[in-house]
């Protein structure tokens, strides 16, 4: 009788831990599908911004000829030239948290790079509505139009992020995350999408 209660423990245990691995591999590929939605629509807002850039700066001086003109003084580029130079690391960042969408470092880094384009489209703005009113005025509401889009998409990613995290750390499914190694995911929280 006692062998049956052991088999009977063993099994249940076994069925456990096979339910509560698919829960939380589950969860994993709901954190990884809400991001890859957010970003396709991230990679469309720097596509939309790359295309805002001067042609002169939007040029890629590795691959393509020197210019014929002289440049422009650094007053006049200078805050274009910190738009381009922080949509490369803003191009980085998402290529990083594509690759590890479950990493609290690349979520964070995601965070950092949108928020330093931000500050140069803000700088950029401020130079090009000197001259160009009226374009400024609409490049700044497709921006808002763009960033809007990204708002729910942010919301659904990080809730989630939040039920992922809370699974891992419920008794008794942490012993099986802890084996298996699943650590807590990265949130936006502070991914700052209102402009």
């Amino acid at each position: 009788m006692f062998e049956w209660g052991v088999a009977l423990a063993a099994l249940l245990g076994l069925f456990w831990v096979i339910g509560a691995y698919n829960r939380l591999t589950r969860l994993r590929a709901a954190v990884v599908d809400r991001y890859g939605v957010l970003d396709e629509i991230l990679t469309r807002y720097v596509l939309w911004i790359q295309g805002c850039l001067p042609d002169d700066i939007r040029t890629d001086f590795s691959t393509q000829p020197a210019p014929l003109e002289p440049a422009a003084p650094p007053d006049q580029a200078g805050p274009w030239l910190r738009l381009k130079a922080s949509l490369d690391q803003y191009l980085q960042a998402i290529a990083q948290a594509r690759r590890r969408p479950l990493d609290g470092d690349a979520m964070a880094a995601l965070v950092l790079a949108h928020a330093t384009l931000a500050a140069a489209w803000v700088g950029a703005m401020q130079d090009q509505q000197q001259s160009e009113a009226e374009l400024t005025e609409r490049q700044q509401l497709r921006r808002a139009r763009l960033l809007s889009q990204c708002v729910p998409l942010r919301d659904a990613y990080n809730e989630a992020v939040k039920t992922y995290n809370a699974a891992i750390t419920q008794f008794p499914a942490w012993l099986l995350a802890r084996m298996l190694r699943f650590r807590p995911a990265g949130n936006l929280v502070r991914l700052a999408l209102e402009s």
